[in-house]
């Protein structure tokens, strides 16, 4: 039987989870806070089997010794640093909110180049055409009348 939190996984292996929360908390660093960290950890460690954790905010809270507030406030951090996705779940049996499933995104790098598809080919445009001989340059077109002189006043 396939368990259902394995749909929501984002990784092949344990490994890459933990590289990308690693790579995460580096890139972030600054960002978060020692809780975030924390919650971060544990949506983590309870990732491990299937890739996505089932959590009660009441977990977390335990788990890291932290108010409700606060548990709160690191995983709206977390979603808006795109670090975790929050999948709101409900009970098939009970028709009501249960546990949210929190997701590990795969870290993106975002300095990274990318790579230039056409650039053996040049630009077609007008704006990048070579300025022409005859074609006055910007600082000889400046009439020295116009400029005030400041230094003999």
């Amino acid at each position: 039987m396939t368990h259902y939190l394995q749909e929501y996984a984002r990784f092949a292996t344990i490994a890459e989870m933990d590289a990308a929360a690693e790579q995460h908390v580096t890139f972030h660093w600054d960002a978060m806070t020692k809780s975030d960290r924390r919650v971060l950890d544990v949506i983590r460690r309870y990732s491990v089997k299937y890739g996505a954790a089932h959590l009660k905010h009441g977990t977390i809270e335990e788990t890291i010794g932290k108010s409700n507030a606060t548990v709160r406030r690191a995983i709206r951090k977390l979603i808006k640093l795109r670090i975790i996705e929050k999948v709101h779940y409900i009970r098939p049996v009970m028709s009501g909110l249960g546990a949210n499933i929190y997701i590990i995104f795969p870290f993106d790098d975002q300095g990274k180049m990318n790579s230039r598809d056409d650039a053996d080919k040049p630009h077609d445009d007008k704006e990048n055409e070579p300025i022409s001989k005859s074609e006055a340059l910007l600082s000889k077109s400046i009439n020295s009348k116009d400029l005030i002189n400041y230094a003999s006043a």
